[in-house]
């Protein structure tokens, strides 16, 4: 990690993205996750081409490594193992590329983008919990992500928070151009509700960067850290689901260059952490790198 000029951190891609593009074959059910079991070899490898393109920060491969998907493949007594491996992967990739933070990611139990199939607050909980606990001592960030609602958030960053970890929070958001949550809530009252949990960042990930756009302008007043890591990929279908999950293609109009101006945007309102979700990978990240560093 070079020194920058500004104060930005500068987050990783998108981790399924890249494994297809060195193409691996990622099953619906469990996503990236199978790539811990069939070529994790691979997984470092794209660790290391993020720190490689300027990346200050690079989440561990735990997006999917939860019970609720792993129990779909029969996988369900994995989760301990499978967290380990990702977290041994990121690690090594760090001791391989550079001396970059690690995220550990904390995603959604069961449905990504769907605040309507939440589960109950105690099992979440429990379940976070049991994450956290597998990461062990790796992480220097426990990052909620693609959160869909305050509730769903809440039982994460309980988990987190009482490690005494740096945690942050990133929600997915909606794509009517408010900015609000895929639950209806307000970004802002969202961003007051992690504040209150002990929450150091609040971000927005995993969705329109027009719609990060509205958040960040919305939180733009409170006393936290912002920023965003969207994708590049046609808007959520709102019924979203791993088991049978609808073909979301790529945007056509955003490009690497528009995106790059889109997120410096962002910085230009007063957020600190960019990056890249689906659909983006190093090149976009090299690029961003290229611009922290005024080149």
């Amino acid at each position: 990690m070079s020194d920058r000029p500004t104060n930005v951190t500068l987050l990783d891609g998108g981790m399924g993205t890249t494994l297809k593009d060195h193409g691996l074959v990622l099953p619906p059910t469990i996503w990236s996750a199978a790539a811990l079991l069939e070529a994790p070899d691979v997984v470092r490898e794209c660790h290391i081409a993020f720190i490689d393109a300027g990346a200050d920060l690079i989440i561990s491969n735990t997006y999917a490594t939860v019970p609720n998907l792993l129990a779909l493949e029969n996988l369900g007594d994995k989760v301990e193992d499978l967290v380990e491996t990702a977290m041994r992967l990121a690690r090594e990739a760090r001791e391989s590329a550079g001396d970059v933070r690690i995220a550990g990611s904390l995603a959604p139990l069961g449905h990504s983008y769907r605040p309507d199939l939440v589960g109950p607050d105690d099992r979440n909980l429990a379940s976070y919990r049991r994450i956290v606990e597998a990461m062990g001592d790796v992480p220097d960030v426990l990052l909620c992500e693609t959160m869909s609602s305050v509730r769903e958030a809440s039982a994460a960053v309980i988990a987190a928070t009482e490690t005494g970890r740096e945690t942050w929070v990133a929600f997915a958001l909606g794509s009517d151009g408010t900015g609000a949550l895929l639950s209806g809530e307000p970004a802002v009252e969202a961003a007051t509700a992690m504040m209150n949990l002990g929450v150091d960042t609040v971000l927005f990930n995993c969705s329109e960067p027009e719609a990060i756009s509205a958040a960040i302008h919305a939180v733009g007043d409170l006393p936290i850290a912002t920023g965003g890591y969207p994708n590049m990929l046609e808007p959520v279908p709102v019924d979203w689901s791993f088991e049978a999950p609808s073909p979301r293609g790529k945007r056509t109009d955003l490009t690497t260059d528009r995106m790059v101006d889109m997120v410096f945007e962002w910085v230009d309102a007063g957020a600190t952490h960019i990056g890249g979700c689906c659909g983006v990978g190093p090149a976009v990240i090299e690029a961003m790198a290229s611009r922290i560093a005024g080149e």
